[in-house]
């Protein structure tokens, strides 16, 4: 991955790791970045600042249009 560019922040991890098997299905690599422990629990502040998605910007655009398809108002 290039350069990264954040498609979206996600309240909590359980959504975000939704987002990311949605893009790994459409064959879209994503990280995801928070201050959380990962899958096995939560810190206060992750809680406070979400989970961020993001993906390569040569993929940005397509992965943008399904997240915004699923997640939109999430």
């Amino acid at each position: 991955m290039d350069k990264l560019i954040l498609i979206k922040n996600f309240p909590d991890r359980a959504f975000a790791e939704q987002g990311k098997q949605l893009l790994k299905q459409n064959d879209i690599g994503c990280i995801l970045k928070s201050a959380d422990v990962g899958i096995l629990g939560t810190t206060t502040s992750s809680l406070l600042i979400g989970v961020n998605l993001y993906v390569d910007e040569s993929q940005a655009t397509e992965a943008s249009n399904l997240i915004n398809a699923i997640f939109n108002g999430i």
